[in-house]
């Protein structure tokens, strides 16, 4: 059976007050001009800190297949 690994991404909804951006320990998120975030899947370790930290819940978690 395959690990999975927890990562995150942005659904919709982000409101750019960049509180994800700051939580975030690998500076894995970043704004698509001024219009969103968005999270850098080869970046994310899966911790959850900007899933915990945003407010309007544009944030959600996924499963992938670790190799």
């Amino acid at each position: 059976m395959a690990k999975m690994k927890t990562k995150y991404h942005v659904v919709g909804g982000c409101a750019i007050c960049m509180t994800c951006m700051y939580q975030c320990p690998m500076q894995a998120i970043s704004l698509i001009e001024d219009v969103s975030a968005v999270i850098d899947e080869n970046k994310c370790i899966g911790c959850g800190r900007c899933y915990e930290a945003c407010q309007p819940g544009a944030i959600e978690p996924y499963e992938v297949e670790v190799q």
